[in-house]
């Protein structure tokens, strides 16, 4: 297998510099083929949806037709995996990245001179193309391009050695190096929540874990598949008389919920014009008003009015907390499965209302000592 078409998380290595590409504002992609195969149209297809112009040509010499003098062009070998972060701060303006030869070129990169390697991007002006032209047909095009643009002037930007020395930017790596890197990428996705939301905190190391095994693949929408068949099981427990029963299947179907969200924030990372899943969006809606209607239905001796207002009040000033209380606590508040881990016991206990009055309470009295203090 080329390593342009090798995975890295749940994406082919050529649609990652696809990703960067886009990132960094390029309206029109040109690949170099020698065909059109599977994974041509593949790419092509993801740069339509972010509404990027594609070409595929097996010719230098047709770039001429597509790049002008006044644009600019990033050109990215074939088979690097750059660090995408550090490409776009680099590449502020006409550069090419390098890297200290003595570790580079042992690691596949080419060769500029005794010092430094090609880091394999670079930004040059639209001018190059018309050097290009006068070139054989069978030159190496990026290479001959970097070296037009190190001849016009260029500069050479040298980008940390370490990126290199930890595997954090490779060139035609194979499957078993991206592996170790894949790992510790998705895992930088993580978001570092703390255990004072310790439902969150969990699904988003669980998530995380799960990605490394289904990003890319059809399982990939298990967990929001599953979390909205929780949800629906919950509304169905309280309907037919089970309240409490319905808040633990609506506190998992949270729980699932959150994973999924993990993995679509890995899935997605990178890509432009990437929208969320249908599903997670409608359960970030729904899963509120579930709640409210089980501890309604987990209130029947209550008059009705209370039996609405209890819960409304306690989701009311969860979301004004999770909005805008004090950044220390706003993910306890945003946090719908330690909820759940505490109102389903009460609901069992046949003390659902009073548990979440208490909640309410609790939230309402911490948001007015933050704001005794100032936060």
């Amino acid at each position: 297998m080329r390593a342009a078409y090798v995975n890295f998380a749940g994406a082919r290595v050529v649609e990652r510099q696809l990703d960067l590409a886009l990132s960094l504002g390029c309206e029109t992609v040109a690949c170099l083929a020698d065909g059109i195969s599977r994974e041509v149209i593949e790419l092509q297809h993801r740069a339509e949806r972010s509404c990027a112009k594609f070409v595929t040509i097996r010719d230098h010499a047709k770039l001429s037709g597509l790049i002008t003098a006044a644009d600019e062009i990033v050109v990215i070998a074939p088979g690097v995996l750059p660090d995408t972060a550090t490409v776009e701060r680099l590449l502020v303006k006409p550069s090419v990245i390098g890297f200290p030869a003595d570790i580079a070129v042992p690691a596949g990169f080419e060769r500029i001179d005794a010092e430094f390697a090609w880091g394999g991007v670079l930004l040059a002006r639209g001018n190059l193309i018309e050097r290009l032209a006068e070139l054989p047909a069978d030159i190496d095009v990026p290479s001959a391009l970097m070296r037009l643009a190190l001849q016009a002037g260029t500069r050479l930007v040298p980008a940390e050695r370490k990126l290199v020395d930890e595997n954090d930017w490779t060139i035609d790596a194979p499957r078993e190096a991206l592996i170790v890197r894949e790992k510790k990428w998705i895992e930088a996705q993580r978001e570092a929540v703390p255990f004072n939301a310790p439902g969150i905190a969990v699904a988003e190391r669980v998530g995380t874990r799960l990605a490394q095994d289904v990003v890319g693949r059809r399982s990939e929408t298990g967990p929001a598949v599953a979390g909205g068949v929780f949800g629906l099981f919950a509304i169905a427990a309280g309907a037919f008389g089970m309240p409490a029963t319905g808040l633990g299947l609506a506190t998992a179907a949270a729980f699932l919920a959150r994973i999924g969200s993990v993995i679509e924030r890995v899935a997605r990372k990178g890509q432009v014009a990437s929208k969320r899943g249908p599903l997670l969006k409608l359960l970030d809606y729904a899963l509120d008003p579930i709640f409210i209607l089980l501890i309604f239905l987990a209130s029947p001796d209550l008059p009705d009015l209370m039996r609405i207002f209890v819960p409304l009040m306690l989701f009311g000033i969860l979301r004004l907390g999770a909005t805008h209380g004090s950044e220390k606590w706003r993910r306890t508040y945003a946090d719908r499965i330690l909820l759940g881990f505490v109102l389903v016991p009460a609901a069992f206990l046949g003390f659902a209302p009073e548990a979440a009055a208490l909640i309410a309470l609790m939230v309402l009295a911490s948001r007015f000592f933050d704001s005794f203090r100032g936060d």
